[in-house]
């Protein structure tokens, strides 16, 4: 028996809500605002590789979404925090640390979106 593949329409809705959120929240929101937007999106990360795949597949349909969240990380100003620089992801505290680098630009923003959905999540 073939498995049925996942598709973007078939996704669950936090994905959309989690994937528009650099293209609705600006830094001048501040940082309440910001968590509001993640915990209203309310994703599931509780299966690291589904959400990644399920975001990636989000960004494929509209790659705009991807270079979002590129400049949503190059203005963040936390640390520690999760970075993307390309195809590059990882913790940025002073350092670079937990680095993965990947040969896909999307996958790479997926895991980042996961990362940071999980970091914002955790410090309310």
């Amino acid at each position: 028996m073939e498995q049925a593949r996942v598709g973007y329409d078939d996704s669950p809705a936090w994905i959309e809500a989690l994937c528009r959120i650099p293209q609705e929240w600006t830094i001048g929101d501040g940082l309440v605002r910001l968590h509001e937007r993640f915990e209203r999106a309310s994703p599931d990360l509780s299966d690291s590789a589904r959400a990644m795949a399920l975001i990636r597949l989000r960004l494929v349909a509209e790659p705009d979404l991807a270079e979002a969240w590129q400049i949503y990380s190059y203005d963040k100003r936390l640390r520690p925090s999760p970075y993307l620089d390309d195809c590059e992801v990882g913790y940025f505290d002073g350092k670079r640390r937990d680095v993965v680098r990947y040969d896909d630009r999307l996958e790479a923003c997926a895991d980042f979106i996961v990362r940071e959905a999980r970091s914002i999540l955790a410090n309310a």
